[in-house]
């Protein structure tokens, strides 16, 4: 089989080893470099640079959400190419092949998933497959709820003879606002983000401050086995935070 009708799957994000190796090194120093200002121990602060091993799980799940919202919003502007085309009178199997070239025109990326998914559905409606099973697959490979909720109505649509234009332009609409409500709410929590951020960062150049201003104000605490825990307290308080925050500032739609 032609490897661009291959279908790939959108649940699990595959790092390049490039990308992988970059992403390792810059966490592994970030957590060497948060070693050497609370501990200002070289055996510390390595032991403590493996943490950044644990964020790789994290890197991946954020590209991996990233990479659905790209794709949703790719998938919303073909269903409306789609309905455009529909509603002009013409078939399916035409429809989604005059979809696939305005979309082309729009992402001229070949590699990019919308494409690559285009053709694969367009192939499959080549050869005779039953275009509700074609998007109920996408909807299990894209793992996206807006896409399988498309495939739902579009199964049922089919069953109960509905209209599927009306049906393809409504979910259009529906996706669309649920991605301008998701920017709506990006746009308004913008600046509570970049301060969240920010505070993230205050404690370390608090840290770093102190012990440069060479009044030996936290030598107890880098140099006793109980400064040490009190630091790694500390640390500990300051990262969970970090995710408390982030928590809290990623809503979604």
């Amino acid at each position: 089989m032609n490897n661009r009708f291959v279908q790939p799957r959108y649940d699990v994000y595959e790092m390049k080893f490039e990308e992988l190796m970059v992403t390792l090194l810059l966490a592994m120093g970030t957590c060497f470099a948060i070693g050497l200002i609370f501990y200002e121990n070289l055996v510390l602060a390595s032991i403590m640079s493996l943490a950044g091993i644990l964020y790789i799980p994290y890197r991946k799940k954020v590209q991996l959400r990233r990479k659905k919202e790209v794709l949703t919003i790719q998938f919303k502007d073909a269903l409306y190419f789609l309905s455009v085309a529909l509603s002009a009178g013409k078939s399916m199997e035409t429809a989604m092949l005059d979809t696939y070239k305005t979309m082309l025109g729009i992402y001229p990326d070949k590699n990019s998933d919308i494409i690559r998914e285009l053709e694969i559905i367009n192939h499959r409606i080549h050869m005779n497959e039953p275009i509700e099973k074609i998007f109920y697959d996408f909807a299990e490979r894209s793992k996206i709820e807006d896409i399988k909720s498309f495939a739902d109505v579009i199964m049922i649509s089919k069953r109960a003879g509905g209209n599927l234009i009306e049906v393809i332009k409504n979910t259009s609409d529906i996706i669309r606002e649920k991605v301008e409500i998701q920017n709506e709410i990006e746009n308004l929590i913008s600046g509570k983000k970049f301060e969240q951020k920010i505070m993230s960062i205050v404690p370390f150049v608090l840290v770093i401050f102190l012990k440069s201003s060479g009044s030996g104000y936290l030598d107890p605490l880098m140099t006793d086995a109980l400064g040490r825990i009190i630091m790694t307290i500390a640390l500990a308080m300051i990262l969970t935070g970090q995710l408390i925050g982030h928590k809290i500032t990623n809503i979604e739609v």
